[in-house]
């Protein structure tokens, strides 16, 4: 049994010699040899490897160019996103400046009827319902931003104002505004409607003496000049 259990050792023939050493030259040459067959020496492997790396774009200067363009992308992407974000709150605002522009004849009859009744009809329940609708009609439209333009006792404004007649007869400096003829309205830092004012000016007596005495001394010198000719 234990005979039979040992592994036999086989003798390769000569045949067998020869067909394996004639494989290993060829692998040798495939790996020594160059094109042509003309081996290759450490240093032109060399040369050859720095070649390619050269010829080849950079991996991180491409990783740069691609880390800016990203950049600039994101950027652009955030303006954008802003800009569409104040026009979209903008619109917002200014939404209901034409239902407001539209109420302020609804306003103005208000003023007006509450303006012409007497002091002793302000205990009468109708004018008190006129006065609370209207009460509450302001309140709306403040809420929404609607605000009164002042006017009497300030400067004139042509970008508030709106000059309809000018008041010579007020002690008021020229420019000022001394009557609130339509009052005028903003929503939102906007004008709604301008407010028409009579405006202060000069009195037309000082303004004619200043004009004469503006040209009196023309008039003088050529009066003086005539009299020595003569």
């Amino acid at each position: 049994m234990m005979a039979e259990d040992r592994k036999k050792i086989t003798i390769a023939t000569e045949e067998e010699v020869a067909r394996y050493a004639s494989g290993a030259d060829e692998a040798a040459d495939s790996v020594a040899g160059g094109e042509g067959g003309e081996p290759v020496t450490p240093a032109a492997a060399a040369d050859a490897a720095v070649d390619r790396v050269e010829a080849a774009p950079s991996l991180q200067t491409q990783l740069e160019a691609y880390q800016d363009k990203l950049l600039r992308a994101q950027a652009e992407c955030a303006n954008i996103s802003k800009r569409l974000h104040q026009q979209h709150a903008a619109s917002l605002k200014l939404a209901g400046m034409d239902l407001a522009r539209a109420l302020l004849p609804v306003v103005d009859s208000f003023e007006r009827t509450l303006s012409n009744l007497s002091e002793s009809s302000h205990d009468d329940p109708v004018v008190a319902g006129v006065k609370l609708v209207s009460d509450q009609l302001m309140k709306v439209l403040a809420d929404y931003g609607v605000k009164v333009i002042e006017a009497v006792g300030k400067p004139f404004d042509p970008a508030l104002h709106e000059a309809m007649m000018q008041d010579r007869e007020t002690d008021a400096a020229v420019g000022m505004v001394t009557q609130e003829l339509q009052r005028g309205y903003m929503m939102n830092e906007r004008v709604l409607r301008p407010a028409r004012v009579a405006v202060a000016g000069g009195d037309e007596e000082s303004e004619g003496g200043a004009e004469e005495a503006q040209s009196g001394p023309d008039e003088s010198g050529e009066g003086e000049s005539t009299d020595a000719d003569v």
